[in-house]
């Protein structure tokens, strides 16, 4: 077991970061040229929420259905997937693949960040993961998300908050500063 499903066990978090993976199998199952048109945006109670760009590709997506959700639930590990809704209508634009290289003031802000840590193993492993969510970020916001004005978490979707802040019942006007 990594040190990583360790932490997340131990802070009873696994089921839920596991349950979210169904997220990022999706494109895998479906390919790149289908993941252009269906996005898989949220899992909730087993049920695998995609965003397509039209009624037609729900349509035609909803015939290999039952073995989509075979295909992710055999890369899980589990029987976590039981349905996948396909909802038509505003289709966001994608992220940019390519996520370029980090500019040397992310990777100095990186070296400062974990200077402190004493393994030279893990401070290299945390510095490389704090880059990667800032390319993250940033090819996020380049494809049209936006950071949450509550808690500056970028994500995609509807609303001036993001998903975690309203299901804590935090209205968009609210903000931290």
């Amino acid at each position: 077991m990594n040190w990583v499903e360790e932490v997340l066990r131990k802070c009873n978090l696994w089921k839920g970061y596991s349950q979210q993976q169904a997220l990022l199998f999706w494109e895998d199952v479906v390919g790149e040229r289908i993941a252009r048109l269906a996005r898989a945006e949220r899992f909730t109670a087993g049920t695998l929420v995609v965003n397509v760009t039209s009624s037609t590709v729900a349509q035609e997506l909803s015939f290999f259905k039952e073995r989509y959700i075979e295909r992710i639930n055999e890369l899980l590990g589990e029987e976590i997937l039981r349905e996948i809704r396909f909802v038509p209508g505003r289709f966001e634009k994608a992220v940019p693949r390519k996520l370029g290289e980090p500019s040397a003031s992310d990777r100095e802000a990186a070296r400062a960040t974990f200077s402190q840590l004493a393994d030279p193993k893990l401070r290299r492993s945390f510095e490389q993961l704090y880059l990667a969510l800032l390319q993250r970020e940033k090819a996020l916001l380049a494809g049209g998300a936006k950071r949450c004005l509550r808690c500056g978490v970028v994500f995609r979707g509807q609303g001036e908050t993001c998903p975690g802040c309203r299901f804590g019942g935090i209205e968009d006007t609210q903000r931290t500063d």
